[in-house]
């Protein structure tokens, strides 16, 4: 094997490498991309459920009163 062939052997590998740490960074930031709109959902819901609630006083707040 020449040293070309080599050197061309080690730059496939190296790109392959790449390619497999660019798929997993982006799947990684699809997942939390997804993960942050579940979340922002999740919060709105709350948020919009909470609004309709009263804190009502409990039995022993009335009494001290």
């Amino acid at each position: 094997m020449s040293e070309l062939e080599m050197v061309r052997q080690v730059a496939s590998d190296r790109l392959i490498y790449m390619r497999l740490m660019e798929k997993c960074i982006n799947d990684m930031d699809m997942a939390l991309l997804s993960l942050k709109r579940d979340v922002a959902e999740v919060s709105q819901q709350v948020a919009s459920r909470n609004e309709d609630l009263t804190l009502e006083e409990s039995d022993e707040e009335k009494s001290d009163d």
